[in-house]
Parts: structure tokens; sequence; C-alpha cells
């Protein structure tokens, strides 16, 4: 079954906000500026609302109460609003129980926002990667959404064959799920994306991440693979070194991440958990 097949047959994934669909296409643009910011959110009364009311948390600590969009733009900054606001737009549809992908309630949402916040701390490890934080940010939240799709779509047994396949014989998802269906939750999410009409660099990006193309211009598939392993470790109770093998080769070679690199860089990823989980439930 191809990826456009799947795609093509879901049909309960919660809406997204279309004020959102258009921040996120404007992020390959080369600066965002906050007027642009403020005149798409004021489209959407429903996400400026929730957004407000994030902003009025006491997480945040502003000394006084946010009262519309371009006060929340000015005292946070347009990088933390589109944080707030990507993570809104998109944690109704990621947020769900996926059984047959062996993830509870939440754990594919709390992964998400996880390597979201990891793609940016992986750029600011120097590895020579022209990826605005933004971009990152945005491809770190939805590097996995072809999961969701997937498992809307594909019968019970094949299913339970991928899970069997990972489990019994050790392979790597991507692997089973190519085995059992012809494609894999990456080129799924990355089609799913496609469909948005989302940039082409976030398409690839989302597509990739298990097999990152390592030449310009799709360094971001880059960033999510790295990402996803960080966040993988971060979150692991298992032997430091467990989340190394989550690294093609290729990668660790080309940018030198050893197993004392990426532990360096899954701890400061530990150390931002209580903005995570604030982040995951927003709203």
């Amino acid at each position: 079954m191809k990826a456009q097949e799947i795609v093509g047959k879901v049909r309960n994934l919660p809406p997204v906000s279309q004020a959102a669909l258009r921040l996120v296409s404007m992020l390959d643009q080369p600066a965002i500026s906050n007027d642009e910011i403020v005149e798409v959110l004021k489209c959407d009364n429903v996400l400026t609302a929730k957004l407000l009311r994030a902003c009025n948390s006491p997480f945040f600590g502003l000394e006084e109460p946010v009262a519309s969009v371009d006060q929340a733009v000015f005292l946070l900054g347009h990088q933390q609003i589109l944080h707030i606001v990507l993570t809104l737009a998109f944690g109704g549809a990621m947020s769900v129980t996926l059984p047959q992908h062996a993830l509870e309630a939440e754990d594919l949402w709390r992964h998400s926002v996880t390597t979201a916040q990891a793609a940016e701390t992986v750029l600011g490890e120097g590895l020579d990667l022209e990826v605005e934080p933004s971009v990152a940010f945005t491809v770190g939240l939805l590097h996995d959404l072809g999961k969701l799709v997937m498992s809307q779509v594909l019968s019970v047994e094949q299913l339970a064959e991928i899970r069997a396949r990972v489990a019994l014989a050790g392979m790597a998802r991507p692997e089973a799920e190519q085995e059992v269906v012809g494609t894999d939750h990456a080129e799924v999410g990355g089609e799913l994306l496609r469909m948005w009409r989302l940039p082409e660099v976030l398409v690839e990006g989302v597509r990739w991440h298990h097999q990152p193309r390592l030449g310009p211009p799709a360094e971001l598939s880059v960033v999510a693979h790295v990402a996803n392993a960080v966040a993988h470790r971060a979150r692991e109770d298992a032997a430091s070194g467990s989340a190394a093998t989550h690294l093609t080769a290729e990668v660790r070679d080309r940018f030198r991440l050893d197993d004392a690199r990426l532990e360096a860089m899954a701890q400061r990823l530990r150390e931002q958990f209580e903005r995570i989980e604030h982040l995951m439930h927003l709203g």
C-alpha cells in the first residue's frame, strides 16, 4: 500500500486550525515579523483565546495580564508564541491513545513535544546545520504524525504483525512497517504534510527522519533524526548508551555524535522537562 493511499483513507483526524497551518507555511521564509504573526492569529478566535489563556498561566510569570495577541508577542517574543500556538494547534490531534502502536494516552504527544524541544537543543550543538529554530521545533513536533494516520487505517492483523516483527524479530519499526505494508510512518507523515500544503522542507524533514539526507538542502531531516534519538534517550530508563543505536552510522560519523555528546544533549533536555510538560497541557 502506498503512503498516498493510506492518507487518502484516514477520516478521523481532529481538524487543525487553518491559522496554525498558515503560520507553519510561513516558517521557511527568511524572517517572520511580529505583525505577520498577529495578523494570522487574529483570523482564529478560538486559537487566540487559547493562546491568551496559556500566556496568562502562572508558568510564564508575567507581571501584568495579557489582553491581546499583540501584547503576547511583545512580552514573550514571536519564538515563544510560535511554540505555544503550534503546540495548541496540534495537541488535540496527537494526544490520543494508540494501542496498536503500544502507545498509551499522551505518550505520542509527550514524545512529539520532547522531540520538538530536542530539535532546538540539537541546533545549539554547533552541528553546522542551517535550520531556523522555529522550523526545527515544528519538524520535531510533527515527525511521528504518520503513526496516528496508520493506526486509523491499517487492519488489526497488519498492526499486530508489525508489533510482532518489532518485538520478536528485533526489527526497527520503519523496517517492519515497510515489510508488512509497503510504506512506513515517516513516509505517511510526509504525505499528510504535503496534503496540508506545508513547505516542502517540512515534508522532507518528516519523510526522512529515520533515513536522514546529509546533502543540502535537506538538513532538516538530520535535525529531526538526531532530535528523535535524543528525545528517546532523555526519557529512557535503560543504560545511557542504548539510544545511540537510533542514529545512522553516517550521521554519527559526520557530526561526531559519540555517546558522551548524545548524553550531554539528553541531560540538557531533561532539564527542560518542566517546560515540556507545561507545553503538553496547554489549552
